[in-house]
C-alpha cells in the first residue's frame, strides 16, 4: 500500500526531471545560436552581456565557480582565436567581454534550470536583466535604423546652428582633442561604448543592497529609451560627425556665416541612426548619477565622474551636439519622477517636476526649429537659455530626489 501511494509522487519527479532536461537542451541550444549569431564586435551587444558576470559578481558567487567561469571564458576566447580568426586580427576587447558574459549567462541558467526555492528567484534576478540589457541594446540599434527611412532629412543644421550660436562649436573643440590625443581619443570610445557595463554595475549595487529584484533600474533605462525613441521621431538628428563628414573636428562655419545661412532639413544617409536628441548617452548617464545616493560617498563620486566623462565622450566622438545634452537633462529627470515608486503621484514633489520637464524638453525642440534666428543675435540668449533650462531641472530634480529615502 505504501508502495503504491508513493508512485505518483516518483512519476511527477520523474517528469520534472524530464523538463529540466528537455529545457536545457533548448537553453544550450540558444547560447550556441547565441555564440555563433550575435555580433559580439558590436560593444553594445558585447558589453550587454558582460553584464551577466557583473551581475553574478553581485550575488557573490562561491570562488569555484567565479574560477570555473573565468576559466571557461578564456578557453572560448582562446578556441573563438584559432578557429574563427585564424589570419585575421585577434579578438578585439569587446568580444572578450562578450564571450566572459556568455560563459557567465551559460552557468547561471543552467543552474537556475535545477535550482529551486529561494536559489532560483535569485538566479532570475541576475538572468532577466542581462538578457534584457542584452536584446534591448540590439533591439534598438535595429529600431534607430527604422528612423532612417522615415525620415531621409534630419534637422542636424538646426542643432549645429545652435551650437554655433555659443560663440564656437563644442563638438569639434573636444573632437580635435580626441584626434591630436590618440590616447585620449581611445579611452573616450571606451568609457563611450562600455555603458551597458556601467547600467549593469548600478543594477547590480541595488541588486545587493535589496531582497528582491530592483526592477525599478530596469523601468528607469528602458522607459527612457523607450521615450527617447519617440523624440528621435520628433526631432531627427545624427550628429557633428555625419553632418561635417570629413570636415570634422577641424573646420566650422563662424558665427557670422550661421547668420546668414538658410537653415533647412538636410538629406544624409538612410542608414545613419537618428538618434541626437536627446542623448540617450546622457540620459543614462544622468539617471546613474541620480540613483547612485544610496551608496557610499566614494560610489556616487564615481558616478559624477562616468557622467563627466560621458559629456565629454559625446561630443569628443562627434555623435552629439552640445544642444543634446542639455535636453537630455530635464527629460532625465522626468523620467525620474515618473518612475519614482516612493512619493504618490499627487505629491507636488513628483507631478511638478514631470509636467515641469516635459514642459521644457518640449519648449526646447520647438524654440531649436523656430527660435535659430533669436538664438543668433548674440551668445548671451542661449548661454542664458542653457543655464534657465539646467537651474529649472536642477530644483526639480531636487524636488524629487529629496522625497525619497535614502
Amino acid at each position: 500500500m505504501k508502495i503504491a501511494n508513493l508512485l505518483p509522487s516518483a512519476a511527477a519527479d520523474s517528469v520534472a526531471s524530464l523538463l529540466r532536461v528537455g529545457v536545457g537542451v533548448l537553453f544550450g541550444s540558444v547560447i550556441l545560436l547565441a555564440w555563433a549569431g550575435l555580433p559580439l564586435d558590436r560593444p553594445y551587444v558585447g558589453y550587454g552581456l558582460a553584464s551577466a558576470f557583473v551581475f553574478q559578481l553581485a550575488v557573490r558567487p562561491r570562488r569555484w565557480e567565479l574560477l570555473a567561469v573565468l576559466l571557461a571564458a578564456t578557453t572560448l576566447v582562446v578556441f573563438s582565436q584559432v578557429t574563427f580568426h585564424r589570419g585575421r586580427p585577434p579578438l578585439e576587447f569587446v568580444e572578450c567581454f562578450g564571450l566572459l558574459g556568455l560563459v557567465s549567462f551559460s552557468v547561471l541558467g543552467f543552474r537556475a534550470i535545477w535550482a529551486t526555492g529561494q536559489e532560483r528567484e535569485e538566479l532570475k534576478s541576475i538572468l532577466v536583466p542581462a538578457a534584457a540589457f542584452t536584446f534591448f541594446s540590439l533591439g534598438s540599434a535595429k529600431l534607430l535604423n527604422l528612423g532612417g527611412l522615415l525620415y531621409p532629412r534630419t534637422l542636424d543644421l538646426y542643432a549645429y546652428a545652435f551650437d554655433g550660436s555659443l560663440g564656437f562649436q563644442p563638438s569639434f573643440v573636444i573632437g580635435r582633442l580626441f584626434r591630436n590625443h590618440a590616447y585620449v581619443g581611445l579611452i573616450g570610445s571606451f568609457t563611450y561604448f562600455s555603458l551597458p557595463l556601467a547600467m549593469a554595475l548600478l543594477y547590480a549595487g541595488h541588486l545587493r543592497r535589496r531582497k528582491g529584484t530592483p526592477l525599478f533600474v530596469l523601468e528607469l533605462f528602458m522607459l527612457s529609451g523607450l521615450l527617447g525613441y519617440f523624440l528621435y521621431l520628433a526631432f531627427p538628428a545624427t550628429g557633428p560627425l555625419y553632418l561635417a563628414g570629413p570636415a570634422f573636428p577641424r573646420i566650422t562655419l563662424p558665427l557670422a556665416v550661421l547668420r546668414k545661412l538658410v537653415l533647412r532639413p538636410v538629406a544624409l544617409d538612410w542608414g545613419i541612426p537618428r538618434n541626437a536628441m536627446p542623448s540617450l548617452h546622457m540620459t543614462w548617464a544622468l539617471l546613474i548619477w541620480f540613483n547612485s545616493k544610496p551608496f557610499s560617498r566614494l560610489t556616487r563620486t564615481l558616478a559624477f565622474m562616468f557622467l563627466l566623462t560621458t559629456m565629454v565622450d559625446t561630443l569628443g566622438t562627434g555623435e552629439h551636439y552640445l544642444i543634446d545634452l542639455v535636453v537630455a537633462f530635464p527629460f532625465a529627470v522626468a523620467v525620474q519622477a515618473i518612475c519614482n515608486r516612493v512619493v504618490p503621484m499627487k505629491s507636488r514633489n513628483r507631478w511638478l517636476p514631470i509636467l515641469g520637464c516635459v514642459c521644457l524638453v518640449t519648449i526646447w525642440l520647438v524654440l531649436l526649429r523656430t527660435g535659430e534666428r533669436v538664438f543668433l543675435l548674440t551668445p548671451a540668449i542661449p548661454w542664458a537659455c542653457i543655464l534657465a533650462s539646467t537651474v529649472l531641472s536642477a530644483c526639480w530634480l531636487k524636488h524629487i530626489v529629496s522625497a525619497e529615502p535614502a
